[in-house]
């Protein structure tokens, strides 16, 4: 089974989705921007440079991944190519 970000961006990566979040980490007035989509919140914590990806139906057992800002942002990208 594929990590937490690779479902993320299956599932629920559009154009509108990726420039709201893209948007949120350029805006650094929110320290800590958090969303909330179908299956998925993700907080993106600014001071630590990790992204937390949450399941919330508890579709997966592993409920929860930390990701690297950069690897986040590499992942957004890819999913409006």
């Amino acid at each position: 089974m594929s990590d937490l970000l690779e479902q993320f961006i299956s599932q629920e990566c559009t154009e509108y989705v990726r420039r709201l979040i893209e948007d949120a980490i350029a805006d650094s007035a929110t320290q800590r921007p958090r969303f909330e989509f179908n299956r998925f919140e993700i907080t993106i914590e600014r001071e630590a440079n990790i992204v937390v990806i949450e399941d919330v139906l508890d579709a997966t057992e592993a409920r929860v991944q930390h990701v690297l800002l950069a690897k986040f942002m590499a992942a957004l990208r890819r999913c409006s190519a």
